[in-house]
C-alpha cells in the first residue's frame, strides 16, 4: 500500500494515509446535504445518480475492502484526476477492484451542468457522501485539516478515496 501512498505525494497531494474502513466515519445524515444540499444534485444528472443501491449497500461495498487511501489537497481537480490514476495503477497491479470515490470535478467547465452528455463518463465516480462518508470527521480522525471556510479566500481542504483490496 505505500506504493500508492507513494505515487498520491509524488500526484501533488498534500498527504496520503493507508487506513482500514473501519477507520472512516460514516453517517447516513451525509445523504441529506447530497440529496438536498448539493448544487448539482437532480436525479437526472450523470455525475450523482446511486446506481440503484440503497446507502446499507453502499456502506457495505466500502467495508468489504481492506485498505483505503485517503488522499488531501488543495486544489479538487488534482485530487479527482490523482484518485483516478491511483485507482489505474492499482488494478494495473492486480487489485482489478480498486475503486476511487470523488466528487467528479475532472472538466473546467461540466458539459453535464450545461446540459450536454458528459465527455468523460468512464472517468466519473461517486462523491463520498453519496456513500455516508463524513469527510470532516475522518480528515479530522486522521490529523487532517477540514472545516467550514468562512471566505472564498480561504485555502480548501479537498479529500478523496481510493479503495483497495
Amino acid at each position: 500500500m505505500e506504493k500508492y501512498r507513494d505515487l498520491a505525494l509524488k500526484l501533488k497531494m498534500r498527504n496520503a494515509r493507508v487506513i482500514a474502513p473501519q477507520e472512516m466515519v460514516f453517517d447516513i445524515r451525509t445523504l441529506l446535504k447530497c440529496y438536498w444540499g448539493c448544487e448539482n444534485h437532480d436525479n437526472q444528472s450523470f455525475k450523482c445518480q446511486k446506481r440503484d443501491t440503497l446507502y446499507e449497500e453502499r456502506l457495505k461495498m466500502i467495508q468489504a475492502y481492506s485498505h483505503i487511501l485517503l488522499v488531501h489537497a488543495n486544489n479538487g481537480q488534482d485530487v479527482s484526476r490523482a484518485v483516478l490514476e491511483i485507482e489505474r495503477q492499482a488494478f494495473l497491479d492486480g487489485h482489478h477492484l480498486a475503486f476511487a470515490i470523488r466528487y467528479c470535478n475532472l472538466c473546467k467547465k461540466c458539459a453535464v451542468d450545461e446540459g450536454s452528455d458528459c465527455v468523460q463518463p468512464l472517468k466519473v465516480r461517486p462523491c463520498e457522501a453519496i456513500f455516508g462518508i463524513d469527510v470532516y470527521k475522518t480528515a479530522k480522525l486522521h490529523n487532517l485539516p477540514c472545516y467550514p471556510l468562512k471566505d472564498k479566500d480561504e485555502v480548501q481542504n479537498r479529500y478523496g478515496f481510493v479503495c483497495i483490496s
